[in-house]
């Protein structure tokens, strides 16, 4: 008895080696059903399309839609022992060829018509969904880089259980992206949905394999948000085996940076202030339009970092560190890397240099250093959530995106303009330094810094000796800092008075809920400028 017609439905957003797929089918003798923008393609690659309603998205054809589901389910694949097997009526769909990219968007920034269109669209991911349930029978095929392998398979007539099994695996991954991403979108900015969601699903995508992962021995690779390319943005997918997993944890931690500076200080900022009288005013910051932020980070931890108006005063501000014993470093630039800017940059231990572009001169002048990877990037979107996997679950925080809500000035002397944007750059570096963390800043460049100390006061001993160590020890006073920085409380003790001895002339700090008031005097007494934030700025 003869076989009946064989049918593979092919409806896919990602066209990527679909030619040679459906070319192979048509040849060895299958139907291709399509509809909508695939159909198209198809069509203008010269190849046989029969039109099937069922997949256009529309209340119109919601009973084809089910009338494929149902064609899907009772479908059964003949192999080579089902000599003579004859296919019941038209169920005959042996392949379900498709794919969507799962998408996050905020729902207020959506027009009804988008709104619903994304609901229209959820047939596609329910076609997929159904054709799970007998993919005994039927090829789920949701990734083109698996189509070579159906063609060989296919061609053989020996399609393995195993080949099947992987596939619908496939399927069910993208299947949970898909959805995660419409009730994602659905979630935010709606007044009944709280802060986190019962499920933590974010639909991620697998985007690079990676050398290594932080030591030789172990691999990784790099998800990618389907709506946010920030630090990955220069990074292509044909860079297998390039980067290691701490290269681009430390591309991440760079470029985050230098975002976060500039959304919170690009625009006019202030912070309601009071006087150590009473007295209350407001404090304004000055804009960082026209300046430069450079940053060097080195296993997720900031060596480096300087305010300039130009590329190359910023880059030699922050390039002050250990260079001698501190090597392939990351380096990330706020501005276009330009020629004269990349003759210095060239001569650095760097293993990456991040910035928004690089001038053809730059390009050239970087690359006689093999070493280094040029990573143009986009800008990082505010993220609302921030985390990391721990043993048995995920743990999720809102993200520290508030830089400061009061100040308390408790000493008789007040910031002047300048030191108050000190403050302000030196915060916002403490906010992505691992706790506890002490900053010296001098002329908006960091001339010392300790992270990831097991006490402030441990991190106040550490910052004093790396700024004598970046200064030669020739007239410390001369190049300690003119303000100090912390992440948490300060207390009174003699790392302090060290650091005041040495030249400080601000503090900025945590604070207490009671004055420490011989702190404060002392400070009073050689006219050190203190101000209490009342805000932590805890991170690890």
């Amino acid at each position: 008895m003869q076989i009946m017609e064989k049918n593979a439905i092919i409806h896919v957003e990602n066209t990527e080696n679909l030619r040679e797929f459906a070319s192979f089918l048509s040849h060895a003798g299958w139907n291709i059903l399509s509809a909508d923008k695939t159909e198209d393609f198809l069509l203008k690659e010269r190849i046989p399309v029969i039109h099937e309603s069922g997949l256009t998205p529309g209340s119109l054809y919601v009973n084809e839609t089910s009338q494929i589901i149902r064609r899907i389910l009772f479908s059964k694949f003949p192999d080579e022992n089902d000599e003579g097997y004859e296919v019941e009526g038209d169920n005959n769909i042996f392949i379900v060829c498709m794919n969507m990219n799962p998408k996050i968007s905020k729902n207020n920034m959506l027009t009804e018509d988008e709104k619903v269109k994304r609901i229209e669209n959820f047939h596609l991911s329910s076609i997929l969904r159904n054709s799970f349930s007998n993919y005994q029978n039927v090829l789920l095929l949701t990734d083109p880089r698996d189509y070579k392998e159906a063609i060989i398979q296919l061609r053989t007539n020996k399609i393995s259980n195993e080949f099947r099994e992987y596939l619908a695996g496939k399927a069910l991954n993208l299947i949970s992206a898909y959805d995660s991403g419409i009730a994602t979108s659905i979630w935010m900015n709606n007044s009944y949905s709280s802060a986190f969601m019962n499920y933590h699903l974010r639909p991620y995508k697998k985007f690079l394999n990676l050398s290594n992962g932080s030591n030789a021995h172990q691999r990784g690779c790099i998800y990618k948000s389907p709506t946010i390319s920030g630090a990955l943005n220069g990074i292509q997918e044909s860079q297998d085996n390039v980067f290691s997993y701490n290269l681009i944890s430390d591309i991440s931690f760079g470029w985050e940076r230098i975002c976060v500076l500039y959304e919170i200080l690009k625009n006019q900022y202030t912070v309601e202030t009071t006087n150590s009288d009473g007295y209350n005013f407001t404090t304004q910051f000055t804009p960082l339009t026209g300046t430069v932020f450079t940053i060097a980070i080195k296993f997720n931890s900031i060596v480096g970092a300087a305010l300039s108006t130009n590329v190359l005063d910023s880059f030699k501000k922050t390039y002050t560190y250990d260079i001698e014993h501190i090597n392939d470093v990351v380096l990330a630039c706020s501005a276009v890397v330009d020629e004269i800017s990349a003759c210095e940059m060239v001569k650095g231990s760097f293993a990456a240099i991040v910035a928004p572009s690089f001038t053809d001169e730059a390009k050239n002048i970087l690359s006689q250093n093999p070493k280094i990877q040029l990573v143009p990037s986009a800008k990082v979107e505010a993220s609302e959530m921030d985390g990391k996997l721990i043993n048995g679950g995920v743990l999720v925080q809102q993200k520290d995106n508030t830089l400061f809500s009061h100040w308390n000035i408790k000493t008789k002397n007040r910031p002047s303009q300048f030191k108050a944007d000190q403050m302000a750059f030196g915060m916002l570096l403490a906010m992505g330094a691992r706790s506890y963390s002490a900053i010296l800043l001098k002329d908006n460049a960091i001339v010392g810094i300790s992270q990831n100390s097991t006490s402030t006061e441990r991190a106040l001993q550490i910052v004093l000796a790396d700024a004598k160590m970046r200064c030669g020890n020739e007239n410390p006073e001369n190049c300690i800092g003119d303000v100090l920085i912390c992440d948490s409380m300060i207390n009174f003790s003699e790392p302090v008075k060290k650091l005041i001895d040495n030249g400080i002339t601000a503090i900025i700090q945590t604070g207490s809920d009671s004055a420490d008031n011989d702190f404060i005097n002392y400070c009073d007494e050689r006219g050190i400028i203190m101000v209490y934030t009342g805000m932590t700025h805890i991170s690890f």
